[in-house]
This record gives structure tokens, sequence and C-alpha cells, in this order.
């Protein structure tokens, strides 16, 4: 005897129509929208002054900035957001609690500094200099794999995967070389969160994969094998999905170093753009981001904090760069030039005023082509961030 099923009632049925016709019409407009490109990048008519692109939501009670793109960098605006694990911690591993904390508009790497990029950062060094700034080769034997030191950092075919195994000087030196800084612990956050109130990860939802059952990092997944996300080991840079906010790999690959001294608890930091330096402390380690290839799961959520001593390198380790708005924006002229002096058709033989328009043009001054400073208590462009 078969077991007896009753059938869907019309309106049941119906209900299921218009909620399906409604989804595919919203997901087909924010498909369509230049400010819901995948690359999180929004369009600004080539004007790379323009304010940060915001794309309003069906659903949601205010717009969501998207961040317009600025070569490998991305411009964040101002932000306030609660730093911190929100996802369940049953082991108790975290115990910095939360914090409400607000951050200044700033640059940050799309991608995790590569081995070709660190490499000519070393060909510019001094030799003595370059032996010193070198990734430990001696901490490669924890990596777990096949490949080895120099297989890794000077072969061609890994040019583009994050470079690891440097120490937490070695990157803020690099970065300072590029003009940058290492990103602050709450500036990594709030860019690894991408603006989503109580994320567990960079992308929606609560899963390492999205709907079609693909894993969206490079993670060591446990029983479906650490190479079920399709790389044992790192991964090249930009092989996932970048988050709404234009950013790569924020969740696994390489972990990354920030400019934070390590504490347990946020009860240190500032409510405005927040750092830990530890000068008053005995604290050696610093604080690692992101979660690693190794990582499981729930490391690699954007609000697990890590820590590692900071002079010793490690196979997992890798970082990006950030840097102030005034790094970026404030070398771009302040002055346009002005216009060139048009001639007088009025005036054929230009006898009359030749000798005082030579007088003239050679009394330029410097106000007038754009070399002088700006008058006492002008603010250029960026310069207050």
């Amino acid at each position: 005897m078969h077991p007896s099923f009753s059938q869907p009632s019309r309106p049941f049925l119906m209900r299921h129509l218009v909620l399906s016709l409604l989804l595919f019409a919203f997901v087909a407009t924010v498909s369509a929208s230049p400010a819901a490109a995948t690359d999180g990048s929004a369009a600004t008519d080539g004007n790379e002054d323009a304010p940060v692109a915001m794309m309003t939501v069906p659903g949601l009670p205010m717009p969501v900035p998207v961040a317009p793109q600025f070569g490998d960098m991305v411009r964040l605006p101002d932000g306030t957001f609660i730093m911190g694990l929100t996802d369940e911690d049953p082991f108790e591993m975290q115990s910095a609690g939360r914090r409400r904390v607000t951050v200044s508009a700033f640059y940050i790497d799309r991608f995790e500094v590569t081995n070709a990029e660190y490499r000519e950062y070393l060909q510019s060094l001094s030799p003595g200099v370059r032996d010193d700034a070198l990734p430990d080769s001696t901490a490669w034997t924890s990596s777990a794999s096949r490949a080895d030191f120099s297989t890794y950092f000077y072969g061609s075919n890994y040019d583009e995967y994050p470079v690891v195994s440097v120490t937490w000087q070695d990157a803020k030196d690099y970065c300072k070389a590029e003009d940058k800084r290492l990103p602050t612990e709450a500036e990594w956050e709030y860019a690894a969160r991408a603006g989503r109130v109580g994320g567990v990860y960079p992308w929606s939802g609560f899963s390492p994969r999205d709907a079609f059952g693909r894993y969206l990092a490079n993670f060591n997944p446990g029983r479906q094998g650490q190479a079920a996300d399709g790389y044992a080991f790192t991964a090249p840079v930009g092989s996932f999905p970048p988050s709404r906010w234009g950013l790569h790999d924020v969740a696994g690959n390489a972990a990354e170093w920030v400019e934070d001294t390590y504490s347990p608890t946020y009860a240190n930091l500032s409510d405005l753009d927040p750092v830990y330096r530890g000068e008053d402390s005995e604290e050696t380690r610093k604080v690692v981001r992101g979660g690693a290839w190794d990582s499981n799961a729930f490391r690699i959520g954007v609000g697990f904090r890590d820590m590692h001593e900071a002079d010793q390198a490690s196979p997992r380790i890798g970082f990006r760069c950030a840097a102030d708005i005034s790094q970026v924006e404030g070398t771009q002229r302040r002055f346009k030039d002005p216009e060139p002096p048009q001639p007088d058709p009025s005036n054929e033989g230009g006898d009359a005023n030749s000798e005082s328009g030579d007088d003239a043009a050679g009394d330029t001054t410097e106000e007038e082509d754009g070399t002088a400073p700006p008058e006492s208590g002008t603010t250029p462009p960026g310069g207050g961030q």
C-alpha cells in the first residue's frame, strides 16, 4: 500500500510562481546595473575623483556602497561597523568580544602581494638588504607542499601566487617601498566584511560554497579533502570570486599580516581609526587575519583573528597593502595650468604690443603656473583623511 500525498493547492502554486518571477526580475535588474559589476567596481565615467557609487538593493533600508577601483587598489568610504566574531564560538577560541568602531576612508589592495611583485621589489634593493628581505626558506619545511621553496618563489609558473614566508617587518618594508602601509586590523575587517552587517564571510550566507556547490575560497574543507576547492596549497591570487567591494582572497589562500600588535581584547582600541601598536607592552606577536590554505571553514571567517610572532615567517602567511587617502590622492596636482594666451586677430602686425607681451610672459608668477604651494589653511584633496 503506497502512502497518499495531498496535492498542493492552486493558491499555493500561484504564490510560489509570483515569488519566483519577482526574484528573477530582481536578479536581472541588479546584474544589468553598472554598479553591480562582479569585481566590485563602479561606473565613474572615467573620473577617478568621482564619489563612491551607491547601489540601491530592494529590501535593504539604505543604499549599499560600491567601491570604485584605483588601479589595483580599491577606495573604501568612511564607515562604522561592529568589529569582532559574529559566528558561533563553541570552543571559546576568540576572547576579544565585539566593539563598534569607525574607520576613515582608505585604499586597500585588491589582491595579495604576489611572488613576482615581491621579486621585483627585491631587485630594487642593495645586495645586503636584499638578502635580509628574502622569504625565509627554512620556514618552508612546515608547508607540507611538495614544491620546494625555490620552485615556488622563483618559478615563473608561480608568479601570480601569493608570496609567503615573510616576516611582519618584511611586509611593512615592502609596503613602505610602494608608498603604502599595512592595513590596521580594523581596516582589514571593515574591508573584508564589505558592508555586510553580521556577516560570517565576505560573501552572503553561512556556507563556504555557493548555491551550486562551488567553493568560494581556498581553504581546507576537511573530510572532502584539502584539494576539494581545486588547490592543495596556495592558489593564484584572484582565483576565486571577489567580494562586492572588489577584494579577492580575504578569506583563505594566505593569511595576512596587519599592523596591530596582538591583544586578547579590543579594550585597548579607540572608537575612531583604532590601531593597537603595543608600545607599552612586551607582546611580540602581531595580528594575522583571513585564514590560509590549510585553515578550516571557521578560521577563514571575517571576524576570526589569529596571531604570530612578528620575527617568524610562515608558509601560511602573506600580506596585502593599504594606503591613506592622502598617500594616493595627495600627489595629484592642486591647480590646473593656466590657458595659454590666444593671439589677438586685430593686432596683425604685432609690433605695438609685442614687447609688452613678451615682458608679461616672462613675468609669469609661480601662482600662475601652478607650482606654488597653497595659501595657509588650504587643505589639499584627501589631505584631511
